[in-house]
């Protein structure tokens, strides 16, 4: 490895992470908190292996993320045409801003309920329950992110006599990418989060209704097996999408850069001596 790669490793970070679980090991060996409610870790990890190698929390994980997945997609192919059109489009968005408001403002757990009395506990509440999650994200997000296009873009386009098709496609959409992957980066964890509060609440099956049986049978390890599972699953959502918005954004961070809005202000005095050349 590198000397550049090795101090791009977050060697503070992994050090602490050690810490707690070496402070976690002792303090539940040596009976300082209780062994029932904070097993040892090793017994912790010891389940952790055995529900993976058998087959147990792969599948449990796999229909979570399965459901989160319909509903994010359903949000995404809902939710980012209409923020482009709202963005773009002020009487759009003052038709909907009222009922935008008001549901945002709803906590998305809260939905589980009459989505339960209307679907059911299938899997179609599940999805709805993580579409209307992520829907506010990506649409508030989408919207930001048109707003914010540099009017040069769009009067360049114009110049050229841009269709409204090639506008959209080739210029809207692209400069709007940024703010679309910003609220995709909300809108994941949120669904995330709702996915498994949904199997919790009404489901039979997934890993909110494992980690929820887990709790009523008193398996204390096996609950927190699962636990470590559902933030390893969360981490490697949130690193996968890193790496698709760096592979789907290169040009972004170069724009930036040849926008100057990376670059340091230039000194003041610089500034007095150019004028002062000028003259």
């Amino acid at each position: 490895m590198r000397r550049a790669d090795m101090r791009r490793i977050n060697w503070h970070g992994i050090m602490f992470c050690v810490a707690i679980a070496a402070a976690w090991e002792l303090l539940s060996t040596l009976q300082i908190v209780s062994p029932r409610l904070f097993p040892p870790l090793s017994l912790i990890l010891s389940h952790l292996i055995d529900l993976t190698v058998s087959g147990t929390l792969p599948q449990v994980l796999a229909q979570t993320l399965l459901r989160m997945l319909a509903g994010l997609i359903a949000a995404s192919v809902v939710m980012v045409p209409l923020g482009i059109w709202a963005g773009r489009s002020q009487r759009l968005w003052l038709l909907i801003s009222p009922t935008v408001e008001s549901l945002r403002s709803l906590p998305p757990a809260l939905v589980i309920l009459p989505a339960m009395l209307l679907l059911g506990i299938g899997n179609s509440m599940k999805i709805f329950a993580v579409f209307f999650a992520a829907a506010f994200p990506l649409l508030l997000n989408t919207m930001d992110g048109v707003r914010a296009i540099p009017l040069m873009f769009i009067d360049t386009a114009r110049t050229l006599r841009t269709g409204n098709r090639t506008m959209l496609f080739e210029v809207v959409v692209p400069a709007a990418a940024p703010g679309i992957f910003s609220g995709l980066k909300s809108a994941v964890p949120i669904a995330f989060i709702v996915a498994i509060l949904a199997e919790m609440i009404g489901g039979t099956d997934g890993i909110g209704h494992f980690l929820m049986k887990s709790q009523r049978s008193f398996d204390i390890p096996q609950m927190y097996a699962a636990t470590f599972a559902t933030a390893v699953g969360g981490g490697v959502l949130a690193v996968i999408l890193n790496c698709v918005e760096s592979a789907c954004l290169v040009w972004y961070s170069g724009w930036k850069r040849f926008s100057g809005r990376d670059c340091p202000p230039f000194p003041a005095t610089n500034h007095r001596n150019t004028t002062k050349d000028r003259s």
